[in-house]
């Protein structure tokens, strides 16, 4: 039971109750039938074929791509933006630092050692130790032009050779090339009074679900300020006619390259709602209002949690975030039940049975500045 309130934290705990029962219900009833005997999660039936409200059935790219079902074993299946609001576009260069990216924009240390920090400021922890010769790339400019933004520098889970963390380093203390020094000022990527708004909708593919159709509200807004590099934000989900139970999750975001203090370790990617500034190339649009913001879409993304008596919750689905914030704009994911083990002699190996969740999360609004097609 406490691991099905950790599964269901949005649910009372009457219908956490009633789901337990409907699924040992779905087990008995389905064993007999070997049409859904050992059938996995990459053959499960399709949920629906339409596409979600306000999304345009268009020619995606590949990591927009998401197929599902009896549709998926032939591959006949159409591609769309399985994602609210989203639609697909050329996939852009992208913007991200990796291994292979020609940087020309540099600052070279000249003392013979230098403190690397975390932020802009002697009040910041050092995070590394630089030599004389050592050159980063270049990415901007502390407010008081004082300390550039550099990459990279090894992180705590980096393999050797390829660090990916970002730093400060004093301007004092490095020689700048000619195109770092046109970089300017790096703005912060939230305002301190940061809010924002998303609307849930849920909805349960069984007849013996309590709760068929289910909506919600999430909203952001600030908790403290005070700290110059993290912002802590709330993140509040409020559910209509206490058709779930309301929560509030803390949320600690790097001002300047939007990645969050303490990284999502469940392993299951529709908590992620900041991932960080530049999270991969343009390849979609959500449509907010009269605006179009310039997206990134993951490509289909799954994740298995284990639960009590051999059931296994998989989930699956696609994740997009704004351009210039790294925040999440849309996302759509299912919450599959499968069975592995024995029953009334019988074995299964990840057997499903038909139930099923859809969970989809769409910006409603903001007063952060998104990445706005044609804007300025």
């Amino acid at each position: 039971m406490r691991l099905l309130k950790f599964l269901f934290p949005s649910l009372k705990n009457s219908i956490r109750i009633s789901i337990m029962l409907w699924l040992l219900l779905a087990l008995s009833a389905c064993v007999a039938d070997p049409m859904t005997v050992n059938e996995v999660l990459q053959a499960m039936p399709a949920l629906n074929q339409s596409p979600p409200t306000g999304i345009q059935m268009v020619e995606s790219s590949t990591a927009l791509t998401t197929t599902v079902g009896a549709e998926a074993a032939t591959g006949t299946s159409d591609t769309n933006v399985d994602a609210p609001g989203v639609t697909a576009v050329s996939p852009a260069k992208s913007a991200a630092i990796t291994d292979t990216t020609i940087i020309s924009a540099t600052v070279t240390v000249k003392n013979r050692s230098v403190n690397v920090r975390s932020g802009p400021g002697l009040d910041f922890s050092v995070v590394f130790g630089a030599a004389q010769g050592d050159t980063f790339a270049a990415l901007g400019m502390s407010d008081d032009q004082a300390w550039w933004q550099i990459c990279c520098i090894p992180g705590p889970n980096d393999e050797k050779d390829s660090p990916t963390q970002k730093a400060w380093i004093s301007n004092r203390v490095v020689t700048v090339s000619d195109e770092a020094a046109e970089l300017g000022v790096l703005r912060p990527l939230f305002p301190d009074d940061l809010a924002a708004a998303w609307d849930v909708s849920y909805q349960c593919g069984s007849e013996r679900c309590p709760v068929t159709e289910c909506s919600a509200s999430v909203t952001a807004s600030v908790r403290n300020a005070a700290d110059p590099r993290w912002l802590e934000i709330d993140r509040n989900v409020t559910w209509d006619e206490g058709c779930g139970e309301d929560s509030t999750w803390l949320h600690q975001i790097d001002r300047a390259d939007g990645l969050e203090r303490y990284p999502n370790s469940t392993g299951l990617f529709f908590f992620n709602y900041w991932v960080g500034a530049k999270p991969g190339p343009v390849n979609s649009q959500y449509t907010l209002g009269d605006e179009a913001v310039q997206s990134w879409c993951s490509d289909p993304q799954t994740a298995e949690l284990a639960e009590e008596g051999g059931w296994t919750a998989a989930y699956d689905g696609v994740t997009c975030y704004d351009e210039r914030s790294g925040m999440l704009v849309a996302m759509k994911y299912t919450k599959r039940w499968l069975f592995t083990g024995e029953f009334e002699g019988e074995k299964y190996e990840k057997a499903y049975f038909g139930d099923f969740e859809v969970y989809e999360v769409a910006l409603k609004e903001t007063n952060v500045e998104l990445d706005i097609a044609n804007g300025d």
